[in-house]
């Protein structure tokens, strides 16, 4: 573990990840600012850290809800797809089998 200095609107927090990690967390900590910044001039500036970074929460949790929907419905959409062309593949193999049957006899 390693300790690495982000920085959030001017603010610097201490944060624990895993070693060989450090650049993904800045990388996720300058996207989260620059939410948070979004945020806060869309608001007027008016708004606490707190405020703001409640604010991002919600933000990325509703991305995180439309996205977890529509992985849903593209995974619905795959098992509808792969049972039609198992159906499809059946349907042929049968037709297949018959043909290699009529052929001996």
């Amino acid at each position: 573990m390693q300790i690495v200095e982000i920085v959030i609107r001017n603010s610097t927090y201490k944060v624990s990840c895993e070693n060989g990690k450090k650049d993904h967390l800045l990388h996720l900590a300058n996207s989260f600012d620059k939410l948070v910044s979004s945020i806060s001039q869309k608001i007027g500036g008016k708004g606490s850290d707190t405020l703001n970074f409640l604010l991002a929460a919600l933000t990325l949790e509703d991305k995180v809800l439309e996205l977890t929907k529509q992985l849903n419905e593209i995974t619905q959409e795959r098992k509808k797809y792969r049972n039609e062309k198992r159906a499809e593949y059946t349907e042929v193999l049968g037709k297949v089998n018959k043909i290699i049957e009529y052929i001996k006899d």
